[in-house]
């Protein structure tokens, strides 16, 4: 079973930044682990990732979201890439780099916008994996949006290496949550820190 415990562990550990406080929240993603918490084969091309949103309750850590998603871009712009240097792969940490905007031009929809440099692994030759990719840091339009409703086993063009919410529901129920978040209500500016973990690196500092 999934624990917001754990995970959290799992960041104080590494050290990052966790927001303890009311109506604070803390945005995560787990890279190849199911709705459950058991790891799956992270195939290429699959919605096989999870976004959680994370609140302390009652000073107990509690997933308040939790929905299909992607950290990886699909077959499409691996094959396709819009960089020279290969697809873009978010290096597993964390990063104050988000704020709310829009993303999108033929279906413009509120999303988690990147304002800040964040690195990423070029798929230079296209194996769909980080081993040996070349690091590249920047602002690559490394948005947090949605999925547009695709199934499971297809990514199709909806991420060229965004972190991506299946439906369209989800990401509505996501970003209301966001914009829920304290420190949102009171600065509309406000830079979000988001995690990204590995579910077998999780898993194993169990």
């Amino acid at each position: 079973m999934l624990s917001a415990t754990a995970i959290v562990n799992y960041m104080a550990r590494k050290n990052y930044l966790i927001s303890e406080s009311i109506r604070a929240i803390n945005i995560v993603y787990i890279e190849g682990m199911d709705r459950d918490g058991d790891l799956n084969d992270d195939l290429p091309n699959c919605f096989n990732d999870l976004r959680l949103v994370i609140q302390f309750v009652g000073g107990k850590p509690t997933i308040v979201g939790l929905w299909e998603a992607t950290t990886e871009p699909g077959a499409y712009y691996t094959y396709n890439p819009m960089n020279r240097a290969g697809a873009a792969r978010i290096a597993f940490g964390q990063y104050k780099a988000w704020r709310v905007g829009t993303h999108g031009n033929s279906q413009p929809h509120e999303a988690l916008v990147q304002v800040a440099p964040v690195p990423v692994h070029r798929d230079l030759n296209k194996d769909f994996i980080r081993t040996r990719d070349r690091v590249d840091e920047g602002l690559f339009g490394i948005n947090q949006h949605w999925g547009y409703d695709l199934p499971v086993g297809n990514i199709g063009s909806s991420s060229a290496g965004c972190l991506v919410g299946r439906t369209r529901k989800g990401h509505r129920e996501f970003m209301s949550l966001v914009k829920s978040d304290r420190s949102y209500r009171e600065n509309k500016n406000f830079i979000f820190t988001t995690t990204v973990i590995a579910g077998d690196d999780l898993v194993l500092s169990m």
